[in-house]
């Protein structure tokens, strides 16, 4: 009866979760993420998904750096901004809970795992 009665409960409090899982994904989901480099020279800003909003490249940057070294340091700026919104989605994702079970970020990281290992294809 015990079982019957926590779910009972779960049910209960599933519009509620709902609405917090909701607004937590709504925040992340208006958040932008920069990453920079060459001394703060060139700042990219990504949104969440990782799709480049904007890049900043100073003038002292357009004349300090040479081709290669401003695209090197483009390229890193972005990839820094990148990984700044991966890093976050995987704090949301951590932070989204159905009561007391695992996070949808744990579930989501067993599920790649499980894949990895019978189909020898990293996610």
């Amino acid at each position: 009866m015990e079982e019957a009665d926590e779910l009972r409960a779960l049910m209960a409090a599933l519009p509620e979760i709902a609405a917090r899982n909701e607004a937590i994904v709504a925040e992340w989901s208006e958040r932008t993420f920069t990453g920079s480099a060459a001394k703060g020279a060139v700042v990219a800003t990504v949104d969440p998904a990782g799709s480049l909003l904007g890049l900043d490249i100073s003038p002292l940057g357009m004349r300090r750096l040479g081709r290669a070294e401003l695209a090197e340091a483009v390229v890193s700026a972005v990839h820094g901004a990148e990984a700044a919104a991966a890093a976050a989605k995987d704090e949301m994702l951590g932070s989204l809970r159905v009561g007391n079970g695992p996070s949808l970020g744990a579930l989501m990281a067993e599920s790649r795992r499980d894949l990895a290992d019978r189909t020898g294809f990293a996610t």
